[in-house]
Formats: C-alpha cells, sequence, structure tokens
C-alpha cells in the first residue's frame, strides 16, 4: 500500500489534521518525500483542511462545554497553528457565553454536592469554590471566568 492510498484509509475513518497525517504515514515508516507528496495531494483534494478541522473541532468542544482555552490548546497539541485556531474561531457562527455556559456548569456543581449555601460556613463555601474553579479550569475556561462563576453560583443556589 503506497503512502496516500494508507492516508486516505486513515482519514476514512475520521477527519484528521495535516500533522497528525503526516505524523502516522512516518510511524508507518514511509519517507518524507512520500509523505510530503501524500500530504501535499489530500490537501489539494480537500481531504486534509486544518481551517474546517479546527471549526469542527470548535464546534464539538462548545457542545461538550469546553472553554475556548482548552479547545485551542488541544488543537495546537494536534499541530494546528496559532494562526489557524484564531482564524476559525473568528469564522464560527455560533460561539457560546463563557460566563453562561461556566456559570451553568458551576450551578451543577453546587447541586452535585448536595450543598445548601445558606447553611454552609465560610470554609465550606471556600471549599466548594476551590472545587468549582478547579473543575472549569480543567474545562478550559480562563481564571476570571472561573472564579466569577464560582462565586456567583454560590450565591444563587
Amino acid at each position: 500500500m503506497d503512502a496516500l492510498e494508507r492516508a486516505t484509509a486513515y482519514l476514512s475513518r475520521k477527519p484528521h489534521t495535516e500533522q497528525e497525517v503526516t505524523d502516522y504515514l512516518l510511524r508507518k515508516e514511509y519517507s518524507r518525500e512520500e509523505t510530503a507528496a501524500a500530504v501535499a495531494r489530500l490537501k489539494e483534494y480537500g481531504y486534509i483542511d486544518d481551517l474546517a478541522y479546527a471549526k469542527l473541532y470548535f464546534e464539538y468542544g462548545f457542545e461538550k462545554a469546553r472553554g475556548k482555552d482548552r479547545i485551542a490548546r488541544e488543537l495546537a497539541g494536534k499541530g494546528v497553528s496559532r494562526d489557524v485556531i484564531e482564524q476559525a474561531f473568528e469564522q464560527l457562527e455560533d460561539i457560546p457565553d463563557e460566563e453562561e455556559t461556566a456559570f451553568q456548569l458551576a450551578l451543577q456543581i453546587v447541586r452535585e454536592a448536595g450543598a445548601d449555601p445558606e447553611e454552609m460556613t465560610y470554609e465550606e463555601k471556600q471549599k466548594l469554590q476551590a472545587r468549582i474553579v478547579r473543575r472549569l479550569a480543567s474545562r478550559g475556561f480562563s481564571g476570571g471566568v472561573c472564579y466569577r462563576a464560582a462565586r456567583e453560583s454560590v450565591k444563587k443556589v
């Protein structure tokens, strides 16, 4: 099987970035020249398009209630350039409000904890807020968004 066939089979399962396809072919021990030629042909045919991939990845990440920062980090880890990531984000039509998404997640965490902030001590509230901040940060929300959502969610419930 030549590099182009192997890459096409790899892409038939799910979309991949240019870097992922390149890395895959190199792992399969194709030469750099064969790999570059196959990737160039696939880009020409539109089978590899990092911009389209990044837009889909942002949409998927937002559906999973992830923050922009985490999605951008994951895309960078897949070899997508910072410029392409920014361009993809700018081209999105439906960008959820990060503050609102983080706040809803924070409320869910408070409910899951079974805590009643009215009956909590100051220290218990601080611990709950810290847990909320950690969970939101792990989803890729910025520090300010995490702290505001944690503070507001403990007040609202």
